[in-house]
């Protein structure tokens, strides 16, 4: 989006004043553009799908997620590869949850720029929780101290029954736990879809600069 200075000059010329002051908000543009790419984050937090997982292709960029602590139930998760919208097969960890809680969530999407790196910013559960149903992430990385309760670990994964795993590999390397936490969560991701996603008291924010949640 440009400014231009007011002058009766045609394009192309100038009058004998002053040349128009003609210039680029560049931090307008900048996140202008981010956008649309930002929206793909966006949707991590207000997906209703109809049931987990859900098949769609990945962005090509992965997105960062902390919490305090999640508590989650009825939980798998699998190896796989996904394809991503240029047709490129990413490997991932796939991990379903039937349910979770997470406490003080910051989620965050750097988009990198003709202009700079634009980070995008949604963060909730500071008061209320945020809770979220049927879930199913592609996971890059995840750390913190987890614990697992009633846990099965080495379990083939077409066999899995804490979910309903789609493409798990018959012979693949899978587990589930019946409950288990995560506290000082700091996860990396390609996508994550769930039934419901719910946030009180949610904040959204766009900063110019490269800002991950920390």
């Amino acid at each position: 989006m440009a400014r231009h200075g007011t002058t009766g000059a045609g394009p192309g010329s100038h009058s004998g004043g002053a040349a128009p002051a003609a210039g680029t908000n560049w931090q307008r543009v900048a996140v202008t553009a981010v956008l649309a790419a930002a929206a793909s984050g966006m949707t991590v937090w207000s997906t209703t799908a109809a049931g987990v997982p859900v098949n769609f292709a990945v962005s090509g960029s992965t997105f960062q997620v902390t919490a305090d602590q999640l508590k989650g139930h009825d939980a798998f998760q699998y190896a796989s590869f996904h394809k991503d919208a240029r047709g490129r097969n990413r490997p991932v960890a796939v991990a379903g949850i039937g349910h979770a809680t997470l406490t003080n969530v910051c989620q965050s999407s750097v988009a990198r720029t003709p202009f700079g790196s634009v980070t995008l910013t949604i963060r909730g559960g500071r008061g209320a929780p945020v809770t979220a149903e049927d879930m199913a992430i592609d996971l890059k990385q995840v750390r913190g101290a987890l614990h697992f309760g009633d846990v099965q670990m080495g379990r083939d994964a077409s066999t899995l029954e804490a979910g309903a795993p789609t493409g798990a590999a018959l012979g693949a390397y899978g587990q589930q736990a019946k409950n288990f936490d995560i506290t000082h969560m700091r996860l990396n991701a390609w996508s994550l879809a769930a039934g419901s996603f719910s946030l009180r008291d949610a904040t959204m924010a766009i900063r110019l600069g490269n800002r991950p949640c920390t």
